[in-house]
């Protein structure tokens, strides 16, 4: 009998060490989930005020970006606007010369050029002329060529005429588009002032 009562008590002793074991290991369990959840949101806390900090401070470099391209965006808009308008008004201006008027501007591109076609056999072509007007403008400028019968050209970059060595060595091009590119880069100031007054000052 006694040995029985020792036996439960080497039993129950050994179960109240196992559980003070397990209770002892379940606090420290306990305390290292605490640990770990408080870690836990202090690194979370942490990543949410980077992504807030450097969300903040890519909003305010996009903004900064964003303002200081507005003034560039608004000229090149403004200059956009007013170069077009200019070429508009000028589109319409040289489409509504006279033939005379084209005739006489043509002559005065191919002032400088006599000597290089010289007695030599010509080719020409023209747009926007009659080719009476065309071979009148030629015969005129280079006399002492042999001229062949003006051909019209839909290709040119404006009405007026365009001369040709029939060897294709020397050519020149007496058109209405170089008379407006030149006077254009001459007088484009004065032209979009006249023109864009209002959108110039905006």
């Amino acid at each position: 009998m006694e040995e029985m009562v020792t036996t439960e008590a080497i039993r129950k002793e050994i179960l109240d060490d196992a559980r003070k074991k397990a209770e002892h290991l379940l606090r420290e369990a306990d305390e290292e989930v605490a640990k770990a959840a408080a870690a836990g949101e202090e690194a979370t806390k942490a990543q949410v005020e980077e992504i807030r900090r450097t969300g903040a401070q890519k909003a305010a470099r996009f903004k900064a970006e964003t303002l200081a391209r507005i003034p560039l965006e608004k000229t090149r808009v403004k200059t956009a606007y007013v170069d077009r308008k200019v070429r508009e008004a000028f589109d319409r201006f040289m489409e509504g010369l006279s033939e005379a008027r084209v005739c006489e501007l043509s002559a005065l591109l191919l002032k400088d050029s006599e000597a290089y076609f010289k007695g030599k056999e010509l080719l020409v072509r023209y747009k926007g002329i009659s080719a009476k007007a065309a071979a009148d403008v030629a015969a005129r400028k280079f006399s002492g060529s042999k001229i062949g019968t003006p051909v019209e050209d839909a290709t040119l970059g404006g009405s007026g005429i365009f001369i040709e060595t029939s060897d294709g060595s020397v050519s020149v091009r007496a058109t209405m588009d170089l008379i407006e590119e030149r006077l254009l880069n001459r007088r484009r100031g004065e032209l979009a002032r006249a023109l864009c007054a209002e959108a110039l000052t905006l």
